[in-house]
C-alpha cells in the first residue's frame, strides 16, 4: 500500500517540498525561483544585459552554459553545479534521510519513508532540464549517491517534457474526441486528441497561453475570493477559445491542474490554483455544469493533478516515482 495515496488520488502529505534536508526544507534548497534569483544576482557576471526580461532568463542561462567567453562559462556553471548539489541531496534525503530529517517531518513515520526505500527508479520531468544542465544535475548526483553508498536508485531526466501533462492525459482517452489542459504555475499547455480505434487520427498540440491570476500571497479572505473569480473566469475563458480554434465537437475534457486533487475537489491549502476552492469546493463538478450551460450540450471535465497526469506515461513502472522540477517539486506515483 502506498501511504502517500488515497482512493487512486496522491494527496499532499506526500510533498517534496516539505522534505527537511537535515535542517534544511526541501523547497529552500532547490525550486526555479531561487535558481532565477541566483542568476539575476549575477547578470553582470554572466554577461546579461538589462533588455533581458526574468521570463527569458533560464532560457539565457542555458546559452551561458556554453559560452564561448570563460569566464560567463565559469560563472553559469558554478550555479548550476549548487543547484545539482541541491537537488541531490534532496534525492539521497528521500531514500536514505538523517536523523534530524526524519525528526523534522513529523507528519512522517516510518511507513512513509519505508516506502520511499521502495522506490529504485524516479524521472525527472519539467522545462527546466537542458542538456547541459542535465549533465551537470547527474555529475552532482552521482558524487552524492557514491558519498552515501546509495547503489539500487535510478535517476533518469527526460528533456523537452513541458508537454509531458497533456500527453499522459492522452493515455486516458479510449476513444473519441477529446480537449486537453494542463493548467501550470507559467504556461497553459493545450492538445486536441480525436482517438477512433487503435490509434489516434488527431494528436495536436496547441500553442500554450500564459497563466494569470496565480498571485495569493499577503491577501486577504476577500481579496483572496475576488482573485479566485477572475482565475474562473479566465480558466473557461480560456477553454471556450480553445474549443472556437479547433471548433470541438466533443463532449470530454482532461485538465491538469498543478494543484493537488482529490475526486473533483481542489486542495485548498496551497499557493495559485488552490484558490478555486472558494468559487467551488468540487470545482471538477462546478466546471463541468458551466461549461455544459455556455455550451449549451453535455461537457464531462475530468480533473489532475498536473504531475500525476505526467506519471499516467510511466504506469507500466514498477517501484518508480515521477518528481517534475517547476514553481516546486511536484511528485506521483505510477504504481
Amino acid at each position: 500500500m502506498n501511504p502517500f495515496v488515497k482512493d487512486g488520488y496522491i494527496i499532499p502529505l506526500a510533498s517534496i517540498n516539505s522534505v527537511y534536508v537535515d535542517n534544511k526544507l526541501a523547497s529552500d534548497l532547490f525550486r526555479i525561483e531561487l535558481l532565477v534569483n541566483d542568476i539575476e544576482n549575477n547578470r553582470d557576471n554572466l554577461g546579461f544585459s538589462s533588455s533581458i526580461l526574468r521570463d527569458d532568463i533560464i532560457k539565457e542561462f542555458k546559452k551561458a552554459l556554453v559560452s564561448e567567453l570563460p569566464s560567463i562559462k565559469e560563472c553559469a556553471i558554478s550555479i548550476a553545479t549548487e543547484y545539482g548539489h541541491n537537488l541531490s541531496m534532496v534525492l539521497k534525503t528521500l531514500v536514505k534521510p538523517s536523523s534530524s530529517s526524519i525528526i523534522k517531518r513529523s507528519d512522517w513515520t516510518n511507513v512513509h519513508w519505508d516506502y520511499w526505500k521502495t522506490i529504485n527508479q524516479i524521472f525527472i520531468l519539467g522545462g527546466l532540464t537542458s542538456p547541459l544542465l542535465t549533465k551537470i544535475f547527474l555529475e552532482e548526483i552521482k558524487v552524492t549517491f557514491k558519498k552515501n553508498d546509495i547503489n539500487n536508485l535510478n535517476i533518469t531526466f527526460i528533456e523537452d517534457s513541458q508537454d509531458m501533462g497533456t500527453k499522459g492525459l492522452c493515455t486516458e482517452v479510449v476513444e473519441g474526441e477529446y480537449l486537453i489542459f494542463d493548467f501550470g504555475q507559467t504556461y497553459i499547455k493545450r492538445r486536441h486528441y480525436i482517438k477512433n480505434g487503435t490509434f489516434p487520427s488527431l494528436d495536436m498540440t496547441l500553442d500554450p497561453i500564459k497563466s494569470d491570476y496565480l498571485f495569493y500571497k499577503h491577501k486577504d479572505d476577500e481579496e483572496l475570493k475576488m482573485i479566485a473569480m477572475k482565475l474562473d473566469d479566465f480558466i473557461v475563458e480560456t477553454i471556450m477559445n480553445t474549443i472556437k480554434e479547433v471548433e470541438f465537437s466533443g463532449q470530454n475534457l482532461l485538465i491538469a491542474i498543478a494543484n493537488y486533487v482529490y475526486k473533483g475537489e481542489i486542495y485548498p491549502s496551497r499557493g495559485g490554483y488552490a484558490k478555486l476552492y472558494k468559487v467551488a469546493k468540487n470545482y471538477e463538478y462546478y466546471l463541468t455544469k458551466k461549461l455544459s450551460k455556455l455550451l449549451n450540450k453535455e461537457i464531462f471535465v475530468t480533473l489532475y493533478h498536473d504531475t500525476s497526469a505526467m506519471g499516467l506515461l510511466f504506469k507500466d513502472h514498477k517501484n518508480t516515482a515521477v518528481l517534475s522540477l517547476g514553481t516546486a517539486f511536484g511528485v506521483s506515483f505510477p504504481k
